[in-house]
Parts: structure tokens; sequence; C-alpha cells
């Protein structure tokens, strides 16, 4: 239980500390949004591998007791829900007292990118209805959040589901 909470701190901590900092380096200009997203996806994935770390260090703590791929799976999946948790926590107050006009610049920034595109005018137009979908959708932080505490657990669950597999102790 010690590695889970530890290391979901680790990820959890890890997430927020890289995208504060890119926050403060790229800055809320528009021009960085693409930057911005690489930098957070990359960050996302880098910072799973405290899922790696914590399922090693909770099977080192028991050993000799063998590590099945259950047990395995489910300190990665506890150590990615704490981290999804801080995550979808520190994106609400991002949102709410950081920079809450972000959600309304990123659509702008969005519809811009679309009209100023060469696509087909069918096509511009079914993009723009699906971007108005978004933004309905987005405007509510807490939903923003919600989605960001699932993009995290959905990475955190695919490197759990790698790491239960590698690091589990065969069976003799």
């Amino acid at each position: 239980m010690n590695s889970i909470l530890h290391f979901g701190c680790i990820y959890g901590l890890a997430l927020v500390t890289s995208f504060y900092v890119s926050h403060l380096v790229l800055g809320t200009n528009p021009d960085n949004f693409t930057k911005g997203e690489i930098v957070g996806y990359s960050m996302m994935i880098i910072s799973s591998f405290a899922v790696i770390m914590g399922i090693k260090d909770f099977k080192q703590k028991r050993a000799p007791s063998p590590l099945g791929l259950v047990g395995a799976l489910g300190v990665g999946l506890g150590i990615s829900l704490i981290a999804s948790h801080i995550f979808a926590l520190y994106n609400w107050f991002y949102l709410e007292f950081i920079n809450p006009t972000f959600t309304a610049t990123y659509v702008q920034y969005s519809e811009q990118k679309i009209r100023s595109s060469n696509l087909e005018p069918m096509v511009m137009e079914q993009q723009l209805k699906e971007l108005a979908h978004y933004a309905d959708l987005m405007s509510n932080n807490f939903t923003q959040s919600m989605v960001m505490f699932a993009t995290v657990f959905s990475i955190g669950f695919l490197f759990s589901l790698i790491s239960a597999l590698l690091l589990r102790t065969p069976r003799t």
C-alpha cells in the first residue's frame, strides 16, 4: 500500500509540476498551444514510468513472495488512480484560478485554424460543428478536469498492464 501511495503521488506531482512549468515557459499565447500539447502528452508518458517503478518497488518489498499478474495490475492501477485524481484537481484549479480564459481562447484558436485551412467548405462546416459541440462540453471546468482524469488514467492503465505482464512473477 505504501508503494501505491508513494508512487501515485510522485506520478501526480510530476504531472502537476511539468504542466505548471510548461505554463510558465510557454505562457498562454495561442501560438504555443501545439507546443504545449506536445510537451503535455510527452510529460504524461514520461511521468507514467512511476507505475513501473511502483510495481517494482512493491515486488521488492514483498520478496520472496511472488507477485502475480492481478496483484501487479492492481498496484499499477492504484498508482494511476492517485495520479489521475491529483492531476484532475490541478486541472480544475488551473482552469478556475490560474488561467480561467484558457478554454475560450483554445476554442477561438481552433476555430481560426479550421477557417484558415484549405478544407472543402462542407468539411470545414462539419469540423466547426464538432468544435461547437466540443466547446459546449468543455465549457464546464469539472467536465474538462474529468477528461484529463480519464486521459491520465488511460495512459496509466496501459503502463500498468504492460508492466504487470513484464514484472509479474511467473508460475513455476
